[in-house]
């Protein structure tokens, strides 16, 4: 197939249910863009019409789409070595730092600003470039960067300044890749099956979350952080090779030009006159500030309460991808009027009761136990306020409101900050335990006063 403009007509279908989506489709291709002769690859169990043929034809049924399939490969392979490098970053840098917690939640901050100025930017650039080459562009940089801490890491001249100006470069690549994955995957599924595809690229990135730091562990054991950051480089460079087999997606002519200034004060009122849409970006943002920062400071947590090795500090942070994993496959099934906003709002409660566990019971076993809920709760929260906020989105303004969910990733970064100083103070178990109870209130909070978010199916 040659790699011109976007093919809905490919289609991969699972079981004899498999359909085509349709053809009138709110969101169509972008203007100008001609559809190949559709081609079907039917994947059948042996029993036609089973019910396990039929809950795969639910669950993977994005996955028809065969740019969309390429697309989540590519994330598959980018997002592999990206958990590889968290994990090895937090490990590197706390043990350079000579274990200071302060500067490790320094360095993990570092994307923040980045992040946050380049989302200002990413929706208008998002609208006047070609899709496909603009994630290529983000996961070269990203072999770049992997490859300039291997060439530090091997010359003996790495210092943690170094791994601060890679965590800030990285934000600024990162804040251009999902506003434009936004626009193109409605383009590419429709936008009834958002939600599915919303949750199969959770899934991808679960799965990742799940295998990715204990394989990156087993590596950094046996040949040092070096060898994990090439191995990064590596799978980038196959990320960029899967996504170019997609097709390319030319921006619409027709969508309106206007500045960096005047797109967000647009963006900002649509968000704002819109009550369901803004409740669940605040109750997404606000979750990401209390929970996320675990999640990255997770590798200097485990060495600090268990005295956890590398490979034992991978498996806990692998074990968050198992609940990831589990929950990203069953939110996948759901669609409209399944009571989603609550289940949106119960992630933060569940995350909460889990923190205070971790923190008042500090054994490794149980540990890896209730990271299995963490990772649940995570992928609830990512997946589907990525989805509602997609559903409740008009095409003109959904890279303004991804850019919004990049935002709240900034605000993670803010919130690994005191919790890099609280723990630096007070410990890991007393402040994971103080975290537990704010979410957990919040939590309450959330429930009882967003009642459109509740009641959103």
């Amino acid at each position: 197939m040659a790699a011109s403009e976007p093919d809905s007509g490919h289609r991969v279908a699972f079981g004899d249910e498999a359909r085509l989506p349709d053809r009138e489709s709110p969101n169509p291709a972008p203007t100008g863009a001609s559809v190949a002769a559709g081609t079907t690859i039917a994947v059948t169990g042996a029993h036609s019409g089973s019910g396990l043929s039929r809950v795969l034809g639910r669950t993977f049924e994005s996955l028809r789409s065969r740019d969309f399939l390429f697309l989540w490969f590519g994330m598959i392979s980018g997002m592999s070595g990206t958990q590889m490098q968290f994990f090895a970053r937090g490990v590197l840098v706390f043990v350079i730092t000579d274990e200071n917690f302060l500067l490790t939640g320094i360095v993990g901050v570092g994307f923040g600003p980045a992040m946050l100025i380049g989302s200002v930017v990413a929706p208008v650039v998002s609208i006047r470039m070609e899709g496909r080459f603009m994630i290529q562009l983000v996961q070269v940089g990203q072999v770049v960067l992997a490859g300039a801490i291997a060439v530090l890491l091997l010359t003996g001249t790495l210092i943690w300044q170094h791994m601060l100006i890679a965590s800030i470069i990285q934000g600024g690549l990162f804040s251009f890749m999902m506003p434009v994955r936004q626009v193109m995957i409605p383009k590419m599924v429709g936008t009834e099956l958002m939600s599915n595809a919303m949750s199969l690229n959770a899934a991808a990135m679960s799965l990742t979350a799940m295998a990715a730091p204990a394989i990156g562990g087993v590596l950094y054991w046996q040949f040092g952080p070096e060898g994990v950051y090439l191995v990064v480089a590596g799978l980038n460079v196959l990320a960029v090779i899967v996504t170019g087999m997609i097709s390319k997606f030319p921006p619409n002519p027709n969508a309106p030009r206007r500045s960096v200034l005047a797109s967000w004060t647009e963006g900002f009122r649509h968000v704002a006159t819109r009550g369901t849409l803004m409740q669940v970006m605040v109750f997404s943002g606000i979750a990401a500030l209390l929970t996320m920062p675990f999640r990255m400071m997770l590798p200097p947590i485990a060495i600090d309460i268990y005295g956890a090795s590398e490979v034992e500090t991978g498996l806990l942070v692998g074990v968050v991808g198992v609940g990831s994993l589990v929950g990203a496959l069953g939110i996948a099934n759901l669609r409209r009027g399944q009571r989603r906003g609550l289940i949106l709002l119960a992630s933060s409660l569940i995350s909460g009761v889990a923190f205070v566990l971790f923190a008042s019971l500090p054994i490794y076993w149980i540990g890896l136990v209730l990271m299995i809920p963490v990772g649940f709760a995570e992928v609830g929260r990512f997946a589907l306020g990525q989805a509602l906020s997609m559903e409740l989105t008009d095409d003109e303004h959904r890279a303004h409101v991804a850019s919004l969910f990049m935002m709240s990733f900034s605000v993670v970064a803010l919130g690994m900050l005191p919790l890099g100083i609280a723990m630096q103070a007070f410990g890991a178990e007393t402040a994971m335990l103080g975290l537990g109870i704010l979410l957990l209130a919040s939590g309450f909070f959330f429930v009882a006063t967003m009642k459109g978010l509740r009641r959103y199916g």
